[in-house]
């Protein structure tokens, strides 16, 4: 198994600082452990808007010189609009995220069922707006109706991505999907072999070893990306042990979770490490710095276990 640092994780949004430059991850990366980059397909870092030819030679050059594999392109699309020019603009996005990927020698397009998007308050991201309703986002459209819409722009999708070399990775990420089940039957139905799994334990319903070893189980060789979560703190022993949060006691549990995923399908793919929500202490924005320590962390945090499997 390897370890990526999802570059989400200092895109500025998640704490009260900078934006730390595309290229200026690779070393910190490399630094800190890591064996591969997942690059955010959306501003800052990696936007098909924003990367010409040139650029995208740049990040093949980065990712080379410090021996970093690009392990997944990660798209933010919404399939779920009754209306057909927004779906339209969501596939045409993807359709640039796999190029990307492609060009970039990256295996895996990340992709939802539904992105509800974010908003900024004060330079920094908030769930709070974007999420409010989003089940109800379009009034008069029935479930079976954005069911429908979302298994044929992925159908699409992966039409694209088969032509490309590329495999997306549908994530189990509500809504819509709100059990892992959900992931594996929208797979079933578009019956692709470019369209596959992305499974996250920190977004199932339950953490314990048994429910772990079933989701994955039913996942099986699908299973071709995962992502872990959270922050973390070194001990006095020197050891770095997830940071207990006493409001959402009911976490990930990333032993068991990778022990079911070595022992079920002998998965040797990428964990991607992603500080994907506001970084508060107290009820205030923790500052670069702060941001940086965490993926540091992380990734010894993640070797001990997958060097413990």
């Amino acid at each position: 198994m390897k370890i990526s640092l999802y570059t989400i994780t200092l895109s500025g949004g998640y704490y009260g600082g900078p934006v730390v430059p595309l290229l200026e991850i690779f070393p910190k990366a490399k630094a800190w452990g890591y064996d591969g980059i997942e690059l955010e397909g959306k501003r800052p870092h990696g936007s098909p808007l924003d990367l010409d030819a040139a650029a995208r030679k740049q990040i093949r050059k980065a990712a080379e010189d410090y021996g970093l594999e690009i392990s997944c392109v990660a798209a933010y699309n919404d399939y779920s609009s009754p209306i057909e020019e927004h779906r339209e603009n969501e596939l045409l996005m993807t359709r640039e995220q796999i190029r990307l990927a492609a060009e970039l020698e990256a295996p895996v397009v990340r992709v939802f069922a539904v992105w509800s998007g974010v908003t900024l308050r004060d330079g920094c991201i908030t769930y709070d707006v974007a999420r409010y309703n989003i089940d109800h986002r379009y009034p008069g459209t029935t479930a079976l109706e954005r069911w429908c819409y979302v298994r044929d722009c992925l159908a699409e999708a992966a039409r694209m991505a088969e032509a490309e070399g590329v495999t997306l990775a549908l994530q189990n990420h509500e809504p819509i999907i709100t059990h892992y089940q959900h992931m594996l039957d929208f797979i079933a139905e578009v019956n692709s072999p470019a369209l596959k799994a992305c499974l996250d334990s920190p977004l199932m319903k339950s953490h314990t070893p048994e429910y772990y070893h079933e989701a994955i189980e039913a996942t099986g060789e699908l299973l071709v990306h995962t992502h872990f979560g959270g922050r973390f703190e070194r001990q006095e022993d020197g050891t770095v042990t997830r940071l207990h949060d006493k409001a959402h006691p009911d976490r990930a549990d990333d032993l068991a979770f990778l022990r079911a995923a070595k022992s079920i399908v002998n998965y040797q793919g990428h964990i991607g490490y992603e500080l994907c929500s506001p970084v508060l202490i107290g009820h205030r924005h923790a500052g670069l710095e702060y941001a940086l320590e965490q993926a540091s962390l992380a990734c010894e945090y993640m070797r001990g276990i997958v060097n413990s499997l």
